[in-house]
């Protein structure tokens, strides 16, 4: 299942300057999405996302920026000039995939993976107090 739709890459463009059809298949969603999950699942668990509900916000407009970006180019490839909209949405695109990997961005309705393994380490004295209620088992420097 495609982890946007038309609506989201037409958030990037005024209606007056690029339309896209209401069937368009978005052929470049697959590609960009790939791209976008296999950058972050270092630090994300990606094989969640398989739609568009469980794609967390942020990299639904990740994926559309980019989607939309080759789209300007496609439609506008004789009329570019040297900096144009394309490049700033690839821009954007770029420093926010790495902003999310480096950790400096973090995305709001997902899990960090680097932060879940860190917090499950094991606990001992002081923070591990499952010895207090019970005596421990054994002590340093007892026989047995």
């Amino acid at each position: 299942m495609p982890l946007i739709n038309i609506d989201d890459v037409q958030s990037w463009f005024t209606t007056d300057r690029l339309l896209l059809e209401a069937d368009d298949d978005l052929k470049e969603e697959t590609n960009v999405s790939n791209e976008v999950t296999s950058t972050v699942a270092s630090r994300y668990d990606t094989s969640l996302w398989v739609d568009r509900t469980t794609t967390p916000t942020l990299i639904k407009s990740i994926i559309s920026a980019r989607v939309a970006a080759v789209r300007y180019r496609e439609h506008y490839a004789d009329q570019l000039e040297e900096e144009n909209y394309a490049d700033w949405l690839d821009n954007w695109f770029t420093m926010t995939l790495d902003g999310i990997v480096s950790g400096q961005i973090q995305l709001l309705d997902a899990t960090d993976l680097t932060t879940a393994l860190t917090s499950a380490g094991p606990e001992f004295f002081p923070t591990d107090t499952s010895s207090v209620t019970e005596p421990a088992k054994f002590s340093m420097g007892k026989t047995f």
